[in-house]
């Protein structure tokens, strides 16, 4: 597949030197580097999966929740979980 980058001047033409120097085409350096770039641990870590704490409601969809509450709510779940 066919794509156009960007490069600054002064990357490009380290770039091609380096290539050149390895006896590579700017293509193959090119592929290796985003393939090593993508092999790498550097990806970013999937997040785990947040827990909310659910709030009880005589309403279903519409709580209201003052600071006091909220840290009673969050004291109590702190309380609820296996150390």
């Amino acid at each position: 597949m066919r794509t156009t980058i960007d490069l600054p001047d002064e990357l490009f033409r380290k770039v091609k030197a380096v290539a050149s120097l390895k006896g590579i085409t700017l293509k193959q350096f090119i592929t290796r580097a985003v393939r090593r770039e993508l092999s790498s641990n550097n990806l970013p870590v999937k997040s785990q999966r947040i827990h909310l704490p659910l709030v009880p409601s005589k309403s279903p969809g519409s709580v209201a929740l003052s600071a006091e509450r909220i840290s009673q709510i969050l004291d109590q779940e702190d309380l609820d979980v296996p150390s």
